[in-house]
């Protein structure tokens, strides 16, 4: 378990302002004593100069607490459910349909904020349709698995050395 700057539970108005940074509308919310589950929308359209459904519904599960027991377990999830992004490994969903946005080191190294995984995930989807309606994505990608880890750990010694 990693320390991070936050504590304490994560409350409606944080999800809200954080989902509403990056254009998502919550479209629906609730929560138990562990978790947070909202869907979200946001039109992916609006920033390229062609005519396509980018209309993306988004169901997202936070842990309440995540801060205070923040590891890979307690990361929120994100769910597609509008259907339109493929769910293969190229576009980064797995089997269950959960978005992969991150190596899973890298929020815990990295000290991630809720904003942060939402920005990722925004990400996911912009690098989508900048692959699907222009031709290339503007992300670098890593690959699944060992490689994709490998790959990170390059990235961030690398990233290390030049401070």
């Amino acid at each position: 378990m990693t320390k991070v700057k936050h504590h304490g539970a994560i409350t409606k108005k944080d999800v809200e302002n954080a989902f509403k940074k990056y254009g998502f509308n919550v479209v629906k919310y609730s929560e138990d004593e562990i978790y947070i589950n909202v869907i979200v929308r946001k039109d992916y359209s609006k920033k390229f100069n062609i005519e396509f459904n980018g209309i993306v519904e988004v169901k997202c599960s936070i842990v309440k607490r995540m801060y205070d027991a923040f590891c890979v377990y307690t990361y929120p999830t994100f769910k597609e459910i509008t259907n339109l992004i493929p769910k293969d490994a190229f576009y980064h969903v797995y089997s269950d349909g959960n978005i992969c946005y991150a190596p899973p080191k890298r929020p815990l190294v990295e000290k991630w904020r809720l904003i942060d995984f939402i920005n990722s995930v925004d990400s996911f989807f912009y690098n989508y349709f900048s692959i699907e309606y222009i031709g290339t994505g503007e992300l670098f990608q890593l690959e699944h698995g060992d490689r994709g880890l490998m790959q990170y750990e390059y990235i961030y010694r690398s990233s290390k050395n030049k401070e």
